[in-house]
């Protein structure tokens, strides 16, 4: 029941379409009951034109037409009714249409937005394909279903009502025998609702699969063909498509198995009418036409039942998609203030430090911080180093809050940046990492990305400082070129370069680079290099560096190991020790002599 109420939620906004709406199903179901009960004066006018007896056109006989108005009177009455009903109709199926969309639409904004302000671990243990499918599949397959049957429902069920109080008007003993199949009807339809539900959900969530598979190998496309594993993906994903058609067979035998059983419950309620009226007729107790109308309404009365029915079975395939819309939104946000509180304080620059206080931090039961204490004072450039798994992108990510940390505190000025605002904590940090994220979007507004505001002449200053404009201008359309989906259009260099550009506009007081340059040849390397110097003047900076020799001119060396400080010191301090730094360094430069060699 919660899921109906939160969806009926979004149906609020737009009360004054809905209400137009009803409005519509009302008269639909209204002149399809009329046109149901003029079905018998109409058949007693053609085969007894020479009656005096009138024929009553509106039920139970309120208004009767003389003989003499009858072949007039009853098309016309047949005109109108349908006129009226094709109007209503019409009026129900846009109204109920729009309010479909309207709501879909705001679903979807709202589950996008819940997404990107859900915190980073959850991206690492959920594949982008599955929140994509979320997105895409499951808000489709909603809209597909559960519009489609805020459209039909109402209007059948009003049609139901009308169709019973006109068939229970004209002959109740009658109407007990037509209706004496519905009970044993709910069973397997409420039965049926519930497997399709069922079936739908393991479908989808096998679709969020196979999306996270085309998403994966298309955009790894160059790994699958350097290492000829065209036929190996292929197999995976075909798997799961095989997973996904066996999910959808099973939808279509449940609707399969639904339609026919309403119809031979049907057939049996009509051969249960036919015998008792057949009796009742040759007994003089029923007029023929007076059975005509009746029958007429019950056969009308079948269609917006087998209709429900269907519609059952789509409300019920939406709800799974709905599940796993509303798991996702479910999932809390980042938090924004300390101990969830709401945060009010504002960050507006780095006049102090940077303090880190006996921080821990855990991945589930994992600790990979363990009771780090550093201070780092406003302008001092420090590098982080240690083996691989050490924990150095961790521990950088805890600054931003990427992450929180489970125990301990990290200050700014004092403050402890929990009871920071996240949008202004995050304004005052650039990153720069190994792993440069670009759009599909001209140079200049991937360079301007979160700084919309700046004028054309400060975004190429930024691309200057960053050692960038030069290339920039001899792009067929300079700053104006669509660099493709992740930058493709560039040298990994170029990329960076970008990226380097985009942290100088941001004018951050806080800089954090992740082996920026790690994957760059030698000679990117040092355009590169010469953009990130200019980045990092007058900033309080956070360097992981893979190549030691890229960090000998820090003001401090912190070396991680196992999530710990081991050391901490200039280049010439650490060497001097002969601790971990210098086996560090050794390894490195003695791998490098040996490569030469």
């Amino acid at each position: 029941m919660n899921i109906y109420l939160r969806l009926l939620k979004y149906l609020r906004p737009y009360w004054s379409r809905l209400a137009a709406a009803v409005v519509c199903m009302v008269f639909f179901a209204l002149t399809n009951g009329a046109l149901a009960y003029l079905l018998g004066p109409a058949i007693k006018m053609l085969f007894t034109s020479d009656s005096k007896e009138g024929v009553s056109v509106i039920p139970f006989d309120l208004v009767t037409i003389p003989p003499d108005k009858m072949s007039f009177a009853v098309p016309l009455a047949i005109i109108v009714i349908a006129v009226v009903k094709g109007l209503s109709s019409y009026g129900n199926t846009y109204y109920m249409g729009y309010v479909g969309q309207k709501v879909i639409s705001d679903l979807r904004r709202d589950l996008y937005g819940h997404i990107l302000r859900l915190p980073l671990g959850y991206f690492t243990s959920n594949p982008t394909g599955s929140l994509t499918s979320r997105l895409t599949s499951d808000v489709n397959m909603l809209q597909k279903t559960t519009a489609a049957a805020l459209t039909n429902a109402l209007k059948q069920l009003f049609s139901l009502l009308v169709l019973v109080g006109i068939i229970v008007g004209m002959d109740w003993k009658l109407a007990v025998i037509a209706f004496v199949v519905f009970p044993v009807a709910v069973y397997p339809a409420l039965r049926l609702g519930r497997k399709m539900k069922s079936v739908s959900k393991k479908g989808q969530a096998t679709m969020g699969a196979m999306t996270s598979l085309l998403h994966e190998a298309i955009s790894g496309v160059r790994i699958v063909k350097a290492f000829s594993m065209e036929d190996y993906e292929s197999g995976r994903f075909n798997d799961e498509n095989r997973r996904f058609t066996r999910q959808m067979i099973k939808t279509v035998k449940v609707r399969g198995i639904s339609t026919p059983l309403m119809e031979t419950l049907g057939a049996v309620g009509f051969a249960l009418t036919i015998w008792y009226a057949s009796y009742r007729i040759s007994h003089g107790t029923l007029k023929p036409e007076s059975f005509i109308s009746f029958f007429a309404a019950v056969v009308m009365l079948y269609q917006p039942i087998k209709a429900l029915n269907g519609v059952h079975l789509n409300i019920q395939q939406g709800l799974a998609s709905a599940m796993r819309i509303f798991e996702v939104m479910d999932t809390p946000v980042e938090p924004v203030g300390c101990e969830g509180a709401g945060a009010k304080k504002t960050l507006k620059g780095l006049n102090d430090s940077i303090e880190f206080r006996d921080v821990h931090f855990s991945y589930g039961k994992e600790e990979v911080i363990k009771g780090i204490t550093l201070k780092v004072r406003k302008g001092e450039k420090i590098a982080i180093v240690g083996s691989s798994g050490a924990g150095k992108t961790t521990f950088v990510n805890l600054i931003p809050r990427f992450y929180d940390v489970t125990r301990g505190q990290i200050l700014i000025d004092g403050t402890d940046i929990r009871e920071l605002s996240l949008e202004s904590l995050r304004s005052q940090i650039a990153i720069v990492s190994q792993d440069v994220i670009l759009f599909n979007d001209t140079v200049r507004n991937n360079i301007a990305y979160g700084e919309p505001g700046k004028s054309l002449e400060e975004t190429k200053a930024a691309a200057l400082a960053a050692n960038a404009h030069s290339f920039i201008t001899r792009l067929p359309q300079g700053y104006d070129t669509l660099i493709g989906e992740g930058g493709v259009r560039l040298s990994g260099g170029e990329r960076q370069r970008l990226s380097i550009a985009r942290a100088i506009l941001k004018n951050a007081p806080i800089l954090i680079m992740d082996e920026a340059t790690s994957s760059l040849d030698t000679e990117s390397e040092y355009e590169v290099q010469k953009g990130l110097d200019n980045l990092m003047k007058g900033r309080t900076s956070f360097v992981i560096a893979h190549r030691l020799s890229t960090v000998k001119n820090a003001d401090r060396i912190v070396v991680l190991s196992d999530g710990a400080v081991v050391e901490c010191g200039t280049h010439e301090e650490l060497i001097g020790r002969g601790g971990e730094y210098l086996r560090l360094y050794n390894m490195q430069f003695q791998g490098m002599e040996e490569g030469i060699a």
